[in-house]
């Protein structure tokens, strides 16, 4: 009984409110015009403030995040721009996440080949799929000889990860608000101008960003840098590493993406390298040597070497990503590997004894 006069007392406190709501939408004119005029003040005010916080964060670029910079300076700038002079014989594009972008430095790996090899470094921070940069790298006419990639191309996904934009929030809250970290980012940057002002450190973003293009792509991270001279200790190590278990890697040729980089590789004529990546003494066990494995003939794919070498703790600047000094030796050891097996340089003969194996 006393759930029954709850209810009763819930079903007429609602029908108050929508006797009230249909009043006021029933109203005179004159109540419809004030309803009016209300909402489009609103709307308006919202328009308002939307454009004027998203017109601080067009012109307050260097504000935001590195990692944002960084991607747009790639996908948006250097992505369009022509790469190759033509002088080449090989035109190589690196791919990959934020470890390609930290330990693959173009200019030391040309200098192996006395100049017939021009490279570009388009590691992303925070992003596997390099289809639509290389897209883009292709669509503003430069043709590469070779694609090296630390990171293979992404398995199919899921139907649950296979959202429609309607039921996807991320996508959702990006379309609508591009700006939604602005005001973290803001924040972050008034704490880091306490010492130098904000000046200088517009400054120093400023040259940190047009780094990127004046060496090719390559960057170091100096935001997740905190041990002295940019160097983790030599006995460094973290509770998940693992220095028994080697690192599997794990690639087919099959899915969406195999398919799109696969017809992209027989319309612009480039071979693909699947590269060893740079790991910490003591992360992974040493990883074997299986020589070099063959995907697929035509176009030609191909895994060369281990799966990844292993290097000090010094080469890094943090758990993850190379210091200047890492950085080069990967590089001048990467550029040695693929000039000794020919894999980069070998043509003919090279596919002819990988595929022998």
């Amino acid at each position: 009984m006393r759930a029954c006069n709850v209810w009763i007392q819930s079903y007429s406190f609602l029908s108050l409110g929508f006797r009230a709501g249909f009043q006021m939408y029933t109203g005179n004119a004159r109540s419809k015009g004030q309803l009016l005029r209300s909402v489009l003040l609103f709307l308006g005010l919202f328009a308002g403030v939307w454009l004027l916080i998203n017109f601080a964060y067009e012109k307050l670029r260097y504000v935001r995040a590195g990692s944002d910079l960084v991607a747009f300076e790639k996908t948006e700038k250097i992505a369009t721009q022509a790469l190759f002079p033509g002088r080449e014989k090989f035109r190589v594009i690196a791919l990959g996440n934020s470890k390609t972008l930290s330990s693959f430095k173009p200019e030391v790996f040309d200098a192996a080949f006395g100049g017939d090899v021009r490279s570009y470094n388009f590691g992303l921070p925070g992003e596997t799929k390099f289809l639509p940069v290389l897209e883009k790298i292709l669509a503003s006419g430069n043709r590469p000889t070779h694609l090296l990639l630390q990171v293979p191309w992404s398995p199919d996904q899921t139907e649950a990860q296979q959202r429609p934009l309607i039921k996807d929030d991320n996508r959702i809250l990006y379309a609508l608000v591009p700006f939604r970290r602005f005001f973290r980012d803001l924040t972050l940057f008034v704490f880091q101008s306490r010492d130098k002002g904000f000046r200088a450190e517009w400054n120093r973003v400023e040259n940190e960003v047009q780094s990127v293009d004046r060496n090719r792509g390559w960057y170091f991270i100096s935001a997740q840098s905190h041990y002295p001279n940019h160097r983790l200790p030599a006995d460094f190590s973290l509770p998940s590493d693992n220095g028994k278990l080697q690192q599997a890697r794990e690639y087919e040729a099959s899915g969406k993406e195999y398919a799109r980089l696969e017809a992209l590789a027989q319309q612009y004529g480039f071979e693909v390298l699947i590269v060893p990546w740079a790991a910490r003494e003591g992360e992974y066990a040493p990883a074997a040597d299986t020589g070099t494995v063959v995907i697929d003939k035509d176009p030609f794919v191909a895994a060369v070497g281990p799966n990844y070498w292993l290097y000090s703790p010094t080469a890094f600047s943090d758990p993850v990503h190379m210091n200047m000094q890492g950085a080069e030796a990967y590089s001048k050891r990467l550029a040695t590997f693929l000039k000794d097996t020919g894999a980069l340089t070998g043509g003919a003969r090279f596919k002819d004894l990988a595929e022998s194996k």
